[in-house]
């Protein structure tokens, strides 16, 4: 591909360099313990994104975290939103209208974070309410588990309508234990992790070395359950994940399954039967057809769409395990 290079102004704020994309070079040297964050938007400008505005507010506040922490913006929108003029300087924005989902944009990212030699990837979603707490404490553990490179992931824990939803067990063990109450971490656990537990991506950082270790993001999710095999993959390399006192509140895009679309849907239960073969033991790809028929009642009760519950009790009855994508295209990009 040819890049070609030129500068435009964005209203006062910083300028764009731009590479087949929109783009800004990030500026200053990384130091040890430092962060790239990745903030990944579909149909919204950075101003509008919660993740984007509680940054700004805390970077441009405090001299200190903002010299530790860089941001790359990867608009997967169909048209660019040129940053305003409260934008920070030094902020990477790339528009790509072909919307190739999430691990692209983490990919493009993770390169781009080995090229500055930044030792952390900080993962965020458009809607999480980040807080000077949690980038404080983030800051603390990225230097003193420096020399700890089991350690793959710092996580917080995100909650939902109060509850922790994230990190949890994973959905292995969720198909092995399809009774416990809550599969998420409690409220007082910290700390290094030998578990293989999983979590959202939006507020987890990932160290870059270990993420090269594994081949990056697996491009094959594109979109949904790129986090339970991101994470399964660093487990199964060896590594653990640090889990932060801090709790950041989280807007789920799946949280009522009535307004997921069916695309969503089928795309989501495609990644997921995906998932189990692809690390799961043959008892786990037999549970899994239980799962899917509990599931298929629950949409049947629950979404408009009745065919929903119809496709997914047909798969769970028959040879296949996994759903096949709704189309060849891809849906757009949701919030979480």
């Amino acid at each position: 591909m040819s890049h070609t290079a030129y500068r435009l102004p964005i209203h006062r704020g910083p300028w764009l360099l731009v590479r087949s994309h929109l783009m800004q070079e990030i500026c200053s040297p990384p130091s040890e313990g430092s962060i790239l964050a990745v903030l990944v938007l579909y149909g919204c400008a950075a101003s509008e994104s919660q993740s984007y505005r509680s940054l700004l507010d805390i970077l441009s506040t405090d001299a200190d975290l903002a010299s530790r922490i860089s941001l790359l913006i990867y608009d997967n929108s169909p048209g660019a939103h040129p940053l305003d003029e409260k934008a920070l300087p030094g902020i990477n924005y790339v528009h790509d209208a072909a919307n190739p989902g999430l691990a692209a944009a983490y990919n493009f990212a993770l390169a781009r974070a080995a090229e500055k030699q930044f030792e952390w990837l900080l993962l965020l979603d458009q809607d999480t309410m980040l807080t000077r707490e949690f980038l404080v404490e983030l800051l603390q553990s990225t230097s003193s588990l420096h020399a700890k490179a089991e350690v793959a992931s710092i996580v917080p824990k995100l909650t939902f309508h109060g509850d922790v939803c994230s990190p949890t067990a994973n959905f292995l063990h969720q198909l092995r234990r399809p009774y416990m109450r809550s599969y998420a971490v409690a409220r007082e656990t910290t700390g290094i992790q030998l578990k293989p537990y999983f979590a959202f991506n939006s507020g987890a950082t990932l160290r870059v070395s270990a993420l090269q270790s594994i081949g990056g993001f697996p491009s094959d999710y594109w979109l949904d359950y790129l986090d339970h095999a991101t994470f399964a993959a660093l487990s199964a390399r060896g590594y653990c994940m640090y889990i932060l006192k801090s709790e950041l509140e989280h807007e789920s895009s799946q949280g009522a399954v009535g307004s997921v679309s069916p695309a969503r849907l089928r795309n989501l239960l495609s990644a997921q039967a995906r998932f189990v073969r692809e690390n799961g033991k043959f008892l786990d790809r037999a549970l899994y057809r239980l799962w899917l028929l509990r599931c298929a009642r629950i949409w049947w009760l629950r979404h408009p769409d009745k065919s929903l519950g119809k496709e997914a009790a047909m798969q769970a009855l028959g040879l296949n395990t996994g759903l096949q994508p709704a189309s060849t295209g891809k849906p757009p990009q949701p919030k979480a």
